[in-house]
C-alpha cells in the first residue's frame, strides 16, 4: 500500500475515535446532571416518635407522606406536632402516642388503668403526682412507655426503732413491727417486747420502742411480826392487864424474782418462803373481875357521908385523845381503859376520893379518874364508855340520882 493510502486510513480512525469519546462524555454529562438535580431536591427530617428519634432523607413535602415513607403509622388518638417541621428544608416531626398504662400499687394490690401521653416512666409518675423517691419500681425512670405497660409502684416507709438508748432507721414497703425489728439488726432477748406490739402493721414515720426486760432472783430476809393473844382472867379487875408472855418477831427467807424494764424495777414475784426463826406470840391477860364493893369502914370524907343521896348530872367520855387529852388510857387511879374493852363501870369526878363507889340510877360505878374543873361540882360525873367516841356522843348528858356506896378505897 502506498503511503498516501495509509495516511488516509489513519485520519478516518482518529476522527471516529474522537467522535466516540465525545459521545460518551455527552452521556456522562447528561447522567451526572440528572443525579445532581435529583439530590438537590432531597432533605433530612427528624421524626421523634414518642421519645424515639430517627432521621429520614426524603424529597416529600407532606408530613403524612414522610411518615408513610418511614413506615410509621399514626393512630387516631395520637398527636402529631408539626410546629418544628419545615417542608422542603427539614426540622422535626413529633408524635405523642396515647398509651394505656396500668399502675399496680403493691401495698394494696390495687391496679389502675390510665390513658396518657408520656414518653418515659418518669413522665408517667410525674403525671400521676407520684414522687419517684421512696418508691421501688419495676422499670427504670428512663424506660420508654409502651402501650399496655404495667408499672408496679412499691412505696417505702421510714421506721425509727429505739433499743437500749440507741436509735436506728429502716426503710421497707410493708410488713409488721416484727419485720422492722429484723431489718434494724437489733438482737432482742427472749423477754424483750415492743411498743407497738410485734404484730402491728407498719406505718410511715412510725416510732418503735423496744423495751429491754431482765430478771434477777434474790433471797431476802423478812421479819415475821408476832401475834398477840388476849387471855381473860377474873384474877384482875376490869381494865387491868398483864403481859404473861413477851412477843418476839420471827424471820423468814423469801426468794423473789425481780423484773427490770429498761433498767428500772417493774415488778416483784415471790417464788418461795422459808421460815428460819419462829415468832413467839405475845400473851396478854385482861382482867374481867368487877371492882370490890366491900365497905372500908369510912363513914364520911370531904363533907360527904356514906349512904348520902345527891342530885347530879352526867356526861360520857371514851379513851380517845379528844376526850382525855391523851391516848394511853391510863386513868388517875392507875387503872387502864381502852376502847373495845368490857364495860368496867368507871366514872371520873373530882369531888369524891378515888376508889369511891357510887350508884347512879341503880348501877354501881367506881370513881377511877379525874377530869376538868366542871367535874369538881358536887354531883357532876363523867361516865366512861368503852364503845368509842361516837357512842360517847350518843350517850349524851342528863340528870341522875347518885348514892354514895363507899368513900375511897
Amino acid at each position: 500500500m502506498s503511503n498516501e493510502s495509509r495516511a488516509a486510513t489513519l485520519r478516518r480512525i482518529t476522527i471516529y475515535t474522537v467522535a466516540t469519546v465525545i459521545a460518551v462524555l455527552a452521556v456522562i454529562a447528561v447522567f451526572t446532571s440528572t443525579v445532581f438535580a435529583q439530590s438537590a431536591d432531597d432533605y433530612n427530617v427528624i421524626i421523634n416518635d414518642n421519645g424515639n428519634e430517627l432521621t429520614v432523607t426524603t424529597d416529600e413535602t407532606e408530613a403524612a407522606e414522610i411518615l408513610n415513607e418511614a413506615g410509621i403509622t399514626v393512630n387516631s388518638n395520637d398527636i402529631v406536632d408539626l410546629s418544628a417541621f419545615f417542608a422542603g428544608s427539614g426540622g422535626t416531626i413529633s408524635i405523642d402516642r396515647q398509651n394505656t398504662v396500668y399502675i399496680l400499687y403493691t401495698s394494696s394490690g390495687e391496679i389502675e388503668e390510665y390513658k396518657m401521653y408520656a414518653d418515659t416512666v418518669a413522665d408517667v409518675l410525674s403525671a400521676l403526682g407520684e414522687d419517684a423517691e421512696g418508691c421501688i419500681l419495676n422499670y427504670d425512670l428512663s424506660a420508654g412507655v409502651e402501650n399496655g405497660m404495667v408499672i408496679s409502684i412499691e412505696h417505702t416507709m421510714e421506721i425509727t426503732l429505739t433499743y437500749q438508748g440507741e436509735s436506728r432507721s429502716v426503710e421497707t414497703s410493708s410488713g409488721t413491727v416484727e419485720k422492722a425489728v429484723e431489718l434494724s439488726g437489733f438482737e432482742l432477748a427472749a423477754d424483750d417486747y415492743t411498743e407497738p406490739s410485734e404484730d402491728a402493721e407498719l406505718e410511715d414515720g412510725m416510732e418503735i420502742e423496744i423495751h429491754s426486760v431482765e430478771t434477777e432472783t434474790v433471797v431476802e430476809t423478812k421479819e415475821i411480826k408476832y401475834d398477840t393473844e388476849t387471855v381473860k382472867s377474873d384474877s384482875l379487875l376490869k381494865g387491868e392487864t398483864e403481859v404473861t408472855t413477851e412477843g418476839q418477831n420471827g424471820e423468814k427467807a423469801v426468794t423473789v424474782e425481780i423484773t427490770y424494764v429498761d433498767g428500772k424495777e417493774e415488778s416483784r414475784q415471790v417464788i418461795s418462803e422459808t421460815v428460819t426463826k419462829e415468832a413467839v406470840t405475845k400473851v396478854v391477860t385482861v382482867g374481867t373481875a368487877s371492882f370490890d364493893t366491900t365497905p372500908n369502914g369510912v363513914t364520911s370524907e370531904s363533907g360527904y357521908t356514906l349512904g348520902q343521896t345527891i342530885s347530879g348530872k352526867y356526861t360520857h367520855y371514851c379513851a380517845c385523845s379528844k376526850c382525855c387529852g391523851k391516848s394511853n388510857g391510863i386513868t388517875a387511879s392507875g387503872l387502864k381503859v381502852y376502847n373495845g374493852m368490857d364495860d368496867p363501870h368507871y366514872v371520873a369526878c373530882n369531888w369524891l376520893p378515888l376508889g369511891s363507889i357510887i350508884e347512879i340510877d341503880g348501877t354501881e360505878y367506881l370513881v377511877a379518874d379525874r377530869g376538868g374543873s366542871s367535874l369538881s361540882r358536887s354531883g357532876r360525873v363523867d361516865i366512861y364508855t368503852p364503845a368509842g367516841h361516837s357512842a360517847a356522843l350518843r350517850g349524851g348528858s342528863g340528870s341522875c340520882t347518885i348514892t354514895i356506896v363507899r368513900l375511897g378505897w
